[in-house]
């Protein structure tokens, strides 16, 4: 293939378009050949994600004896709280519902 000479440009596709005292010729994309994938060592990548998992754990704020036990109180009557305002509206529905029903 001889190179074209002057000036190339784009044609807006793939293809380059050479102009030389007003003729055009297009020149050919080179096709390109597909690129081989690298062999993957995933024992390597098991390895490499159990270290990040490490690391990102030393980073973890832990909260010690007295606050777990203040977020598990505070979880335990937050619970207790909606499940009795759940229990009053259903009582009050269902007789509700009997008076409507009679």
């Amino acid at each position: 293939m001889t190179p074209l000479k002057g000036l190339i440009k784009r044609d807006g596709s793939r293809n380059e378009v050479a102009v030389r005292d007003g003729a055009r010729a297009v020149k050919k994309p080179e096709k390109r050949l597909p690129v081989k994938k690298e062999k993957v060592n995933r024992v390597e990548q098991v390895r490499s994600y159990f270290r990040g998992v490490y690391s990102e754990l030393k980073k973890v704020h832990w909260p010690n004896r007295r606050e777990v036990v203040i977020y598990t109180s505070v979880v335990l009557v937050a619970v207790t709280i909606v499940g009795i305002l759940i229990w009053i509206f259903d009582s009050l529905l269902s007789r509700l519902l009997e008076l409507i029903i009679k």
